[in-house]
């Protein structure tokens, strides 16, 4: 009996994590973020050439307001949001994250032919963030792997 408390009590954490939704109102506080970054991104460029001493501290604001933009337009709720609406949500955070981590993997090998068709020494350069991907996918495995034992599927 004890066990099965703890495991409704695993499964009741880990949707309160994955089933948190913003109200449907920050979609548009999430546009106006978004654009507002970009519009910053588009200006540090050309103030790039003019050197300022803050320029990298600008840009990594610029870009961790799109990215969070895009996080509060992703996670608000739909105006009527039901079952459907879920299994859309679900399917679509699928999508996203297997395209993401292919793209991150073969984006390198894509600009090493281009590099070595333009150079007579290219040399393979991988993104900085893979090991963002690795955490990602590790936490989904850790999840699945307790939400199936939870619902004693294992």
């Amino acid at each position: 009996m004890e066990l099965k408390a703890k495991q409704e009590g695993d499964i009741e954490k880990i949707n309160k994590i994955t089933g948190y939704q913003l109200p449907n109102k920050f979609k548009i506080v999430g546009l106006i973020l978004f654009i507002v970054s970009i519009l910053l991104i588009i200006s540090s460029l050309k103030i790039y050439f003019i050197n300022i001493k803050y320029q990298d501290l600008f840009e990594r604001i610029a870009l961790t307001g799109t990215v969070l933009g895009l996080l509060m337009i992703s996670i608000s709720k739909e105006k009527v949001e039901d079952e459907l609406m879920a299994k859309i949500r679900t399917q679509s955070y699928n999508y996203a994250v297997i395209g993401t981590v292919l793209f991150y993997l073969a984006f390198p090998f894509v600009v090493l032919i281009i590099k070595s068709i333009f150079s007579s020494m290219p040399k393979i350069e991988g993104s900085k963030d893979v090991s963002v991907l690795g955490v990602l996918l590790f936490m989904q495995i850790l999840t699945f792997r307790k939400l199936k034992k939870a619902y004693n599927e294992e």
